[in-house]
């Protein structure tokens, strides 16, 4: 994505509502239900209007902000690019032959974008603009992202604009294929305009033919995912069905846009793990999120992904107690008990000289059952392992493991 309607429901201004209606409470089972129904409907059309409305899955692979960067921002608001132009991208995926092998942009993570039929009120559904076959350089193009790219020497417009007008299949690939040994072929090609003032019929006969202009070149440019272009959404707004990721090294970047997405807009969204077909013909498998371990006796290569020290008022502590915030790798999440010393032993190595943990060292088998509770315990429902961070204590006494438990791993 290179940094990538006539029937258009109004935009009416709703507060946001941060109850239980608003916020899907949904299990993960019921979420994969959807995605995998969603990804297998291979429909022409939904009813009078495009078959994105109700098919196939809108994708959109994410990186988070960089702090140290200066980088601030929320994975499914606009971007200043989108901001610029008025939409943003993502790409569209579906059981019959419109597929590619892993997200793009270099991503392991992102979301994915409950389509125009599924959306409920209070939400407001995104709409698409343009429809391009290939990762079109979008970034670099007028007219809303799905006009003329400025790297290419030639004008490009929507196909249905261009000289002469590109309105079938047949005529898309031949245009796209006139530049097979071109470098810049993607940013020559033209996308199927969606927008006002066309009509319904218009808009579904466009998405007809970006869906089979991409059957048609998806063995070649299965490496490449597909562009579409949507109108951006109001701040916190956008209708995201699930977040996902496509292998471990996503998924800490999933469950944080997960947590902050909650914090942000009050409503909670599964995870699901999309694992993109690794052939042109092969299909795309979806499941939730795992913590299965790894088979026996395969350790993980590294067990933490990160571990700093922070301060924080405690309620039992005090003000300002030493923590140390510790991520999990993906695989450190899933061991069993066989491998707890190993995963203690990598936090001990790093830290065994810091002056806070050394300030505790009479409680330091307070830290080890505090980790090993953390890989134990389920509170409401939901695997204390799966918390984006692990938060121990040096300060903390050595308690049993069922009182460790029975204070949700905070002993006092």
């Amino acid at each position: 994505m290179k940094e990538r309607w006539n029937r258009i429901v109004p935009l009416l201004a709703v507060p946001l509502f941060l109850h239980a209606t608003s916020a899907s409470a949904e299990s993960c089972e019921e979420t994969l239900k959807r995605v995998e129904s969603l990804y297998n409907k291979t429909v022409a059309s939904c009813g009078g209007d495009p078959a994105s409305d109700c098919s196939g899955l809108l994708i959109r692979g994410t990186h988070r902000a960089d702090p140290a960067k200066g980088q601030k921002w929320d994975v499914w608001n606009p971007s200043p690019k989108a901001v610029e132009l008025g939409t943003f991208a993502a790409s569209y995926m579906r059981a019959d032959g419109i597929s590619y092998e892993d997200p793009g942009m270099s991503t392991q993570n992102g979301y994915i974008i409950t389509p125009v039929d599924m959306v409920r009120d209070p939400e407001n559904p995104v709409h698409v603009y343009c429809a391009f076959p290939n990762d079109a350089w979008t970034d670099f193009r007028d007219d809303r992202g799905c006009g003329n790219n400025k790297n290419t020497s030639p004008t490009e417009a929507v196909c249905q604009a261009m000289a002469p007008p590109i309105t079938n299949v047949n005529a898309w690939v031949a245009h796209f294929t006139k530049f097979n040994n071109n470098r810049q072929q993607d940013q020559l090609q033209c996308g199927f305009n969606m927008r006002n003032p066309m009509s319904s019929q218009d808009r579904v006969n466009a998405f007809q033919n970006f869906m089979g202009a991409r059957r048609v070149i998806n063995t070649r440019e299965f490496q490449t995912q597909t562009e579409l272009r949507l109108g951006n959404p109001k701040t916190d707004e956008l209708p995201i069905l699930a977040f996902f990721y496509s292998d471990s090294r996503g998924l800490n970047d999933a469950l944080a846009n997960q947590r902050d997405y909650k914090a942000k807009t009050g409503k909670d969204r599964n995870i699901v793990k999309i694992d993109f077909p690794r052939t042109p013909t092969a299909k795309a498998t979806f499941s939730c999120m795992q913590t299965a371990a790894p088979p026996a006796q395969q350790f993980c290569e590294k067990y933490i992904e990160s571990s700093t020290w922070v301060q924080r008022d405690d309620p039992k502590l005090g003000p300002k107690t030493w923590s140390l915030e510790v991520v999990p790798t993906a695989c450190g999440r899933a061991i069993k008990d066989d491998q707890t010393d190993r995963m203690f032993a990598e936090l001990y190595n790093k830290h065994k000289n810091d002056e806070q943990w050394r300030q505790y060292s009479v409680n330091g088998g307070s830290l080890r059952r505090q980790l090993a509770c953390h890989l134990a315990a389920t509170f409401d429902g939901k695997p204390v392992r799966n918390k984006p961070e692990w938060n121990l204590e040096p300060a903390r006494p050595y308690v049993d493991q069922a009182t460790a438990v029975a204070q949700r791993c905070n002993p006092y």
